[in-house]
């Protein structure tokens, strides 16, 4: 969100879904497309109007308060594909979402018992290798009932 303004800049509107962008930091062009699926959503900038830090293409989700989408996700340039905000997703038996990891390990969630089960079990994991923590995190939450999707 507020890295977005410093990363992307529209250098021209080539069709009403098209854009020749700039990438800031590393330089060099892409060519973004909005997604057809979220041209309604794209449409709508009142958000953005208010905050131009944020990237040109982020839009809140109208039906889901505190939800945003990057509208161009399938032709996002490598500075957004290698930038990890989420590393894990975390859902209850009933498959809905119930937490997630941001950054390299810090827990998101409003389910108490997600919560408890993270600050007993995985909290004290003391292992550095991120791949063998991601492991023993899925085991623990699995034992609990939790399902986890883990992201590069």
């Amino acid at each position: 969100m507020q890295a977005g303004g410093a990363l992307i800049e529209v250098e021209k509107r080539l069709t009403s879904r098209d854009f020749l962008c700039r990438q800031k930091v590393v330089g060099g062009t892409f060519r973004a497309r909005v997604e057809e699926r979220f041209l309604d959503t794209f449409r709508e900038t009142s958000e953005n109007d208010r905050h131009p830090s944020w990237c040109p293409f982020l839009r809140p989700l109208p039906e889901e308060r505190g939800k945003y989408v990057c509208t161009i996700h399938n032709s996002r340039p490598l500075i957004c594909r290698s930038y990890i905000c989420c590393t894990m997703r975390i859902f209850d038996s009933g498959g809905r979402e119930a937490g997630r990891v941001k950054g390299r390990r810090s827990l998101v969630t409003e389910d108490a018992a997600l919560r408890r089960c993270w600050d007993e079990g995985v909290a004290p994991l003391a292992t550095d290798d991120d791949t063998a923590w991601k492991i023993e995190v899925a085991a623990i939450l699995g034992r609990a009932g939790y399902r986890v999707e883990a992201y590069e």
